[in-house]
C-alpha cells in the first residue's frame, strides 16, 4: 500500500500542489468534524492539501489599496483546490477505491442554531492530522511553507493509507506565535482573550490556540458588520460599524452579541446576496470556462469601477445578482497577516494599520479612504439611506437562506459533540495532574 501513498502524492504535485499529507486509520480521532464517515460511509483515510494565497493580493487587501484582487484570488483559489480535489478523487477511484471530495467551504452540518456553522468535515483538523500544518495562535492552520494564508482541500477515501508524521501540537505556538500574536490584534471585534490558551483534542493530544471570547464576534467582523479598530486608526473592508463597540472592547455575552448580529445584519440590505455568493464559490465547482472569464489578480484593470463591473458580471454568471458592492470578502485578517515568518507577519500587520480607514461612499459599491476618524464619520453620515422595502426583502431572504440550508437536528452530531467534550475535559484534567 505504501506505493499508493507515493502515487497519490506524485499525482497531487503534478497538479501544481506542493503541500500534501495523508492521515489514515487511528489518526482521525477528535471533534465530530474530524469524522470522515459523516461525508462518506466507510471512509478510512484522508488526503489533505494546501495552496498559497496570492501575496500581492493580500497586501492590496490589508493596505486598503483595493479589495478586488483578494476577492478574485479567493474565487480562483477555492475553485482551483476544488478542481484538484476532484481530479484526485478520480485518480483514487482509478486505483480501485472510493473517494469523495470535501468542497473548500460552506458545507455545514444542520443544527437548531443555524449560525453555529460546524463543518461537515474540517479541512483544518484534517490538515493537522495529516501533517500539512499545525494550529497557530488564531486557530487557523499554519503551514511551514506559507503560514496561515492558504486554501485547504480534502479528499476522503476507503483506502487504508499510511499516515504521514504530524507536526507537534505546539510546533508554531511555542515558536512563531510566542513572539508574535499579531493575528489577535487584527480582530476588530476582539474575539481573542489577551492571554490564555484553549485546546482542541486531536488523536489524544491537546493542540493549543488563543482563548476565544465568543465565536460570534468573529462572525460580526467577517460579515462586515464591524470594521473599525479599537483605537479608531484603521478599518477592515467592512462597510459597517456597531456603534456600541466604537472605541471600546466589545462585550462577549452570547445573547448581546447575537442580538447585535441580527440587528445590524438585518440593516445591510444585501446580506443574503453577499453570503450566497460566498456560499456558491466555496461549495460549487464551476465549469472551467466560467473561471477562465474571470481575470487573475494581476490581470485586473486599474480602475476600481471597472473591477467592480467585472466582479458583478462574474457573480451574475454563477447566478447571484442584486448587491451594490460585489467585493463580498471584508475580513479574515487573522489568517491573511500570518506569513511563513514572524518578520513577514509584522510587515503585513504594518500594511493593515498604515492603510488607515475606508468607508462606504455615496455611489453604490464605492469605498473611499478617510484620512482621519472625524472625516470617516462625516463620510458615513453623508451616505444615502436604504429603502425600508429593500431591508425587509433582505431580512426575509436571509431568514429563508439560513434556515433552508442549515436548520435541523442531527442526533449523530449532537452525540458526537457531547462525547468529544467529555474526552476533552478528561484530557485537560490529566494535563493538570
Amino acid at each position: 500500500m505504501a506505493e499508493l501513498e507515493a502515487r497519490i502524492k506524485e499525482f497531487v504535485r503534478d497538479q501544481g500542489v506542493e503541500v500534501v499529507g495523508i492521515a489514515g486509520p487511528g489518526r482521525l480521532d477528535g471533534p465530530p468534524s474530524l469524522d470522515p464517515t459523516y461525508c462518506m460511509k466507510g471512509a478510512k483515510s484522508i488526503v489533505s492539501m494546501a495552496i498559497p494565497m496570492d501575496t500581492s493580493a493580500i497586501y492590496d487587501f490589508l493596505s486598503k489599496r483595493s479589495p478586488t484582487p483578494h476577492n478574485v484570488d479567493q474565487s480562483h483559489g477555492n475553485q482551483r483546490m476544488h478542481r484538484v480535489s476532484q481530479e484526485l478523487a478520480g485518480f483514487i477511484a482509478g486505483q480501485g477505491y472510493r473517494a469523495v471530495v470535501v468542497p473548500p467551504n460552506n458545507t455545514y452540518r444542520r443544527s437548531p442554531d443555524v449560525f453555529s456553522t460546524h463543518p461537515s468535515f474540517s479541512h483544518r483538523f484534517g490538515a493537522i492530522a495529516s501533517g500539512v500544518g499545525a494550529q497557530g495562535w488564531s486557530g487557523n492552520v499554519m503551514t511551514r511553507e506559507y503560514g496561515a494564508s492558504v486554501y485547504l482541500g480534502t479528499v476522503l477515501t476507503d483506502a487504508l493509507l499510511r499516515s504521514d508524521e504530524a507536526l507537534p501540537p505546539r510546533h508554531f505556538v511555542d515558536f512563531n506565535c510566542a513572539s508574535c500574536k499579531v493575528c489577535a490584534r487584527t480582530c476588530v471585534a476582539g474575539m481573542f482573550e489577551s492571554e490564555g490558551e484553549e485546546y482542541v483534542l486531536l488523536n489524544d493530544e491537546l493542540h493549543p490556540r488563543a482563548r476565544r471570547r465568543n465565536i460570534d464576534l468573529c462572525n460580526a467582523s467577517c460579515f462586515g458588520l464591524h470594521a473599525l479598530s479599537q483605537d479608531r486608526e484603521w478599518t477592515t473592508w467592512g462597510p459597517y460599524w456597531i456603534s456600541e463597540w466604537v472605541g471600546r472592547r466589545p462585550g462577549a455575552g452570547r445573547i448581546d452579541v447575537r442580538h447585535k448580529l441580527m440587528r445590524y445584519g438585518g440593516a445591510t440590505g444585501d446580506s443574503a446576496t453577499r453570503f450566497e455568493l460566498i456560499r456558491r464559490t466555496g461549495k460549487t465547482l464551476f465549469p472551467p470556462e466560467l473561471m477562465d472569464a474571470l481575470p487573475l489578480p494581476d490581470e485586473l484593470p486599474e480602475d476600481q469601477a471597472e473591477r467592480n463591473r467585472i466582479l458583478r458580471e462574474h457573480a451574475a454568471l454563477v447566478g447571484v445578482t442584486g448587491f451594490a458592492d460585489p467585493n463580498v470578502l471584508t475580513c479574515g485578517q487573522c489568517a491573511l497577516v500570518c506569513g511563513p515568518t514572524v518578520a513577514e507577519t509584522r510587515r503585513r500587520f504594518d500594511a493593515l494599520a498604515d492603510g488607515g480607514l475606508v468607508v462606504r461612499g455615496a455611489k453604490p459599491g464605492e469605498m473611499v479612504r478617510a484620512s482621519t476618524y472625524s472625516e470617516a464619520l462625516e463620510l458615513r453620515a453623508a451616505r444615502p439611506r436604504l429603502k425600508r422595502s429593500d431591508l425587509v426583502k433582505d431580512q426575509l431572504a436571509s431568514m429563508v437562506l439560513w434556515h433552508r440550508r442549515y436548520f435541523g437536528f442531527e442526533p449523530r452530531s449532537i452525540a458526537g459533540g457531547i462525547s468529544y467534550q467529555m474526552k476533552l475535559k478528561k484530557a485537560l484534567r490529566r494535563s493538570k495532574a
